[in-house]
């Protein structure tokens, strides 16, 4: 154990001397088996095991990491803006579809109010003996009306979220030429 906290300690003064930061380490053992880590050549006679030759970086080697981390950013961040744009796309899509769906209902339920009306309504007595059946029948036509610019409204917003994140993907785009 204390052969090893030796050893140890010997590379740690090694390493932080300032001597060792600019040039060739060198690890080697003399006659009587003992380590040693210097920045000086071994003795003729000792067995070198490793040398060790410190180059110091570019300042383009330092920045070639920091710009390959950006790049991999940059690039994870144009797939969520891509992914979040084709899931606004499809949003837009389904609402625009339930908006159809909706006007179409209305449309129908516009429709049924009137065959009501023609045939409970052609007289001043029958209207006033199916009033409450005719007014439902308009009420639910309002109703069906009333949902059907509702999911108009959100088809709406819908693609104008689409438009948006397409307007964000292609700035990161232009950005990243």
């Amino acid at each position: 154990m204390k052969f090893f906290a030796l050893i140890i300690g010997i590379l740690l003064v090694g390493f932080l001397s300032s001597g060792l930061i600019a040039g060739q380490v060198y690890t080697w053992t003399d006659e009587n088996g003992n380590l040693h880590v210097t920045d000086t050549p071994p003795p003729p006679k000792s067995k070198v095991k490793d040398t060790l030759e410190y180059q110091e970086k570019t300042t383009a080697e330092i920045r070639e990491p920091n710009q390959r981390q950006s790049i991999r950013q940059d690039q994870k961040r144009e797939e969520s803006v891509r992914r979040q744009a084709d899931e606004a796309a499809k949003r837009a899509a389904k609402a625009d579809q339930e908006a159809q769906e909706a006007s179409q209902k209305a449309a129908e339920a516009y429709e049924n109010a009137m065959r009501t009306y023609n045939i409970y309504g052609k007289t001043k007595d029958k209207r006033k003996k199916f009033k409450k059946r005719i007014r439902r029948a308009f009420d639910q036509a309002d109703a069906a009306q009333a949902r059907a610019s509702e999911a108009a409204e959100n088809a709406r917003q819908a693609q104008e979220d689409a438009r948006s994140a397409e307007k964000e993907v292609e700035a990161l785009e232009a950005q990243n030429q």
